[in-house]
């Protein structure tokens, strides 16, 4: 109610002025102040008309229903409608004169102003065809296009008589005559909703497995879906095989994003930064122009984690192995084993019995946890990253539920390849069992944020308690592989 009074409460007060001076004003001797007082009646009751139909009809009623704010050029032109009906009522019913001799003559100033300002004239039919059409509103997100060439992208801010103004996403504010957005192609991102999917191309050798190549970029891309600056995570990313040229193989990684959060540079930016990193891991580059001569061995373009030079590299990422020495990591690295898990297979199961881990070469894991019954996802695992360290060195069941959110290539290190490097050298559990808990007071800091955990130990503490867990562990564990020969000769005997 306040807002309504605010706007039309001065030209109401000035049309029920008008009109009472021109009920009670019959005894004025001049003509002049009566005509003044009937005009000034048409015109104060064509301006609390206007604001009555800004408020109500455009504001209240357009407004709401589009979600988004009303062009300027329908808003002004209903406007100049009532007060071109306003002058013909004065015209006609104040001063007496014949409405069609004005509008005759009126008719022919108009094709004179016309030829001389056809350009603008051709603006303003632009702008009503736009908004009759709705091929863009104010709030879209709209690229012009000019023979296939980009040439504005931006934000429509504003669209007017004669000009539709946008700003781009660098803050740039073009002005753009509306009959030059009626020449161009437009791509109108926002349309039909705020929802889109975009398209990234990358281009890899025809050496790399198509299977692996989907492998890596879907898990580059799902990576950052769901997190703040990257795409939706539903509907969910997709990864196709677009075509082939001289370079090689063009993959196109699909995504959503929503323009209402976030601009598609932004968001072009996460995807990228986390493809290559998944790419960067794998071992991976972007196709490029070669022109090799072969004299010898062919040099490496991509590794190949079956190769064990390739597999210390692996292990060389993860920092409880940091303490290794070169021949010990080349020793474990040369017992690895390869798992491969399909999409949506477990590769660590909740409570099970385990003795070992894995790392993950290729793909994305997620980690799940129970909270009331319920699994809730509290995390993710990406190549070089590792799970599943503390049912190696201390025998415990398995903590969580590890699945494949793509298919993935990881390596099982189990207490087998690791206990003759123990054994050898003892001051390692020292050293790995401080790794290790530094690690997991990491991770049990994320558990409490998330509320499954109420906090994370002290480290000190955390360390002691799993060196003498790793000693105890590996300790038994010599003792019963000593005793396996006695029992077998007592079988023997």
């Amino acid at each position: 109610m306040k807002e309504i009074l605010r706007r039309i409460w001065f030209p109401a007060t000035l049309f029920v002025v008008f009109v009472c001076a021109v009920l009670y004003g019959e005894d004025f001797e001049s003509d002049r102040v009566r005509l003044g007082l009937k005009s000034g009646m048409w015109l104060s009751g064509a301006w609390l008309l206007v604001g009555t139909i800004n408020y109500f009809f455009w504001h209240r009623l357009v407004r709401e229903a589009l979600g988004r704010p009303v062009p300027r050029l329908l808003t002004d032109g209903l406007a100049m409608i009532v007060y071109l009906s306003a002058l013909t009522g004065i015209l006609a019913y104040v001063f007496e004169m014949s409405i069609t001799g004005v509008w005759a003559t009126s008719g022919m100033l108009g094709i004179v102003v016309g030829l001389a300002l056809r350009s603008i004239i051709l603006d303003i039919f632009t702008g009503l065809a736009v908004n009759i059409d709705q091929s863009y509103r104010i709030g879209d997100w709209v690229e012009l296009l000019d023979h296939g060439q980009n040439v504005i992208y931006g934000k429509v801010l504003e669209i007017n008589w004669r000009t539709t103004r946008v700003v781009s996403d660098d803050h740039r504010f073009f002005v753009i005559p509306n009959s030059r957005m009626g020449n161009v192609s437009l791509i109108n991102y926002s349309m039909p909703d705020e929802i889109f999917r975009a398209e990234i191309p990358f281009t890899l050798d025809f050496s790399v497995p198509p299977q692996r190549a989907l492998r890596v970029l879907e898990a580059g891309v799902r990576a950052v879906c769901g997190h703040q600056g990257g795409p939706l995570a539903h509907p969910e990313p997709k990864v196709i095989i677009g075509a082939t040229n001289v370079l090689g193989v063009e993959y196109r990684v699909r995504y959503w994003l929503n323009l209402s959060d976030i601009t598609i540079p932004m968001c072009r930016h996460a995807v990228y930064g986390s493809v290559l990193e998944h790419l960067r891991h794998a071992g991976l580059t972007l196709a490029y122009p070669k022109q090799d001569h072969f004299y010898g061995r062919m040099p490496v373009r991509q590794l190949e984690h079956q190769s064990e030079v390739d597999r210390e590299k692996l292990l060389r990422r993860i920092d409880i192995f940091g303490c290794l020495a070169v021949t010990e990591l080349r020793q474990l690295a040369a017992e690895l084993t390869p798992k491969l898990v399909a999409a949506g297979g477990d590769l660590i199961a909740r409570g099970e019995a385990g003795d070992s881990m894995f790392v993950l070469a290729e793909g994305l894991l997620e980690v799940w946890m129970e909270r009331d019954g319920t699994k809730v996802r509290v995390g993710q695992i990406e190549p070089g990253e590792f799970a599943g360290e503390m049912s190696l060195l201390t025998g415990e069941p398995r903590t969580a539920t590890i699945s494949a959110a793509t298919d993935v290539v990881a390596y099982e290190i189990t207490r087998d390849h690791l206990m003759p490097i123990l054994e050898a050298r003892p001051a390692l559990f020292e050293a790995i069992s401080a790794l290790t808990a530094a690690r997991r007071v990491r991770a049990e800091e994320t558990l409490a944020a998330s509320g499954l955990n109420d906090g994370a130990d002290d480290v000190h503490g955390l360390t002691a308690h799993i060196l003498g867990k790793m000693k105890s562990f590996f300790r038994n564990i010599a003792a019963r592989r000593h005793r396996a020969p006695a029992r077998t000769a007592n079988v023997g005997e």
